[in-house]
């Protein structure tokens, strides 16, 4: 037990949104570049190269660590913090219909308390990652929202933190932070031809 606490007492639970120091949101582009199938049919798996670039005139720091355990084996039981962050895909049709689609792909982690954990990008500079997920509505509600047809694919960059504290009385404090204040996205995407199985769609 931390602290040489006998018992860990429940404390409060917190949420909110992080923001930049100066309050500025930090505008990144987050771009589906290509992906490996254009007409794929629901429910396949894909893979997509997903480029994300600071296009601020601002450094920023991102989660790049796919090592949790790198994060976090460092910083003492009583008091520790990090960051995870992943890409998420949407599906968009002409009509505004929206469907986000399930990840195949592991998060990314880091922490200020954990040296490495963290790429630095510098205005203009980006990053390219392959990443997986399925032709398969997230949150799926009736009538079904996924169809075949012609969707707009894009990515987005989820980005969430935790805290965790032991006071000296035991007391255990958590916190959950998302980051969607934090970035300013740009998010294009590409054209794909969803088909469903047996489709004669060319």
């Amino acid at each position: 037990m931390p602290n040489g606490c006998k018992k860990l007492l429940p404390g409060i639970i917190g949420d909110g949104w992080p923001k930049p120091e100066d309050q500025v949101p930090r505008n990144i582009l987050v771009k589906v570049v290509s992906v490996n199938d254009s007409k794929p049919v629901l429910r396949s798996e894909l893979v997509a190269e997903v480029r994300l670039q600071n296009s601020g005139t601002q450094s920023i720091k991102i989660p790049w660590s796919n090592e949790f355990s790198s994060v976090v084996k460092d910083q003492s039981p009583d008091n520790w913090s990090r960051d995870q962050a992943t890409f998420k895909f949407m599906l968009e049709n002409q009509q505004g219909r929206r469907v986000r689609l399930k990840s195949l792909t592991e998060a990314l982690y880091g922490s200020k308390s954990a040296e490495g954990s963290e790429l630095d990008l510098k205005p203009g500079e980006s990053i390219t990652a392959s990443v997986k997920f399925a032709l398969i509505d997230e949150f799926p509600i009736s009538p079904l929202r996924l169809k075949e047809g012609e969707w707009q694919l894009s990515a987005e960059w989820v980005r969430t933190g935790r805290t965790r504290s032991v006071s000296e009385n035991c007391t255990v404090a958590n916190g959950y932070f998302h980051y969607d204040h934090y970035y300013q996205q740009q998010n294009p995407g590409v054209t794909i031809q969803v088909k469903t199985t047996g489709s004669n769609t060319t």
